[in-house]
Formats: structure tokens, C-alpha cells, sequence
């Protein structure tokens, strides 16, 4: 994959996680924070996991193996919704920037920060955004039953509404 491309799915991960913290803003605290039939439990938990992911895969990515802490554990306090969503917009910048400053052989070429497990950066960046991908349709459809629909949240769309001329 080539960095351009790469960045086109890193800033509509950007824009997506955006949205859904927007959405989940119009939430009660109760439909936020209830057990609800998603991975993590409630929507709260799961949007707490998808920021973890992200900020988690992108250390790795520049030589930080954060093995099996979590991102509340090196000191970022992520206990509401403004601040997760800060958070989230802080670390979608670090991630545009990350992938930005990459050539063609850092995309390409196996990292690893520990012997038993090398990838290319550019799979664990697409793994970043897939995984976002697939827990912001979890967290679309639970926002619809309680009445706050995101929209669309598909990467064709994004792109009109980003990019309208294909740029």
C-alpha cells in the first residue's frame, strides 16, 4: 500500500471516530454508560477501547511496545466523554503525522519491538483503522436504538464530504 492511500483511510478513521464521539455526545450518561449487547460492555467502555487501540498500535508503530497496559495506564486520565473525545482528535493527529513522515520502505519493511511478532507498519496502520471500522458500526447501530443515528458512516461518503472534488 502506498502512503498516500494509506493516509486517505487514516484521515477517514479521523473523521469517523469524530463523528461517532459527536454522536455518542447526545447520548444520557445513562444510554453511554449502561450494559449494552456490545463487545466492551457499554458504549462508554467500547469508545474508551477504540481510543486504547488506536494510541496502543501507534506506539508500537513508532518503537513503544506498551505490551498489555492500557493507555490510562502511562498517565492520560480518560474518565468522560469530552476528554476521550480531546483525546481522540490528539491522537488522530499523532497518527496523520506518523503516517505522513513514513517512505515507502518504513511502510513496508517488518517492525517489530519484540521477536515473536513483525509486521509492516502499513498492515498495523490498516489494522487500526479496520478495527475502528468495525467498532463504530457496533456503536451506529446501538446509537440508533436509542434514537441518536450517526449517519453514514461508510468511507465513500466520507470521501464526498471531505474531499468533494477527489482531492
Amino acid at each position: 500500500m502506498d502512503a498516500d492511500t494509506l493516509l486517505g483511510f487514516v484521515r477517514f478513521h479521523a473523521w469517523a471516530n469524530d463523528r461517532i464521539l459527536r454522536t455518542a455526545a447526545e447520548l444520557s450518561d445513562d444510554e453511554l454508560r449502561r450494559t449494552a449487547n456490545l463487545d466492551h460492555g457499554s458504549a462508554f467502555q467500547t469508545i474508551r477501547h477504540l481510543v486504547d487501540v488506536d494510541w496502543s498500535w501507534r506506539e508500537f508503530c513508532i518503537g513503544n511496545d506498551v505490551g498489555d497496559t492500557y493507555v490510562w495506564d502511562h498517565g492520560f486520565v480518560l474518565d468522560d466523554l469530552p476528554v476521550i473525545h480531546a483525546f481522540c482528535l490528539e491522537e488522530d493527529a499523532r497518527l496523520r503525522g506518523f503516517v505522513g513522515s513514513l517512505d515507502e520502505p518504513a511502510l513496508t519493511e517488518p517492525w517489530s519491538t519484540r521477536p515473536d511478532f513483525a509486521r509492516p507498519r502499513w498492515l498495523v496502520v490498516a489494522h487500526i483503522v479496520n478495527h475502528g471500522t468495525q467498532h463504530r458500526s457496533e456503536l451506529a447501530r446501538y446509537f440508533t436504538e436509542c434514537g441518536h443515528s450517526p449517519g453514514e458512516l461508510d468511507l465513500l461518503d466520507a470521501f464526498e464530504l471531505q474531499w468533494p472534488n477527489g482531492a
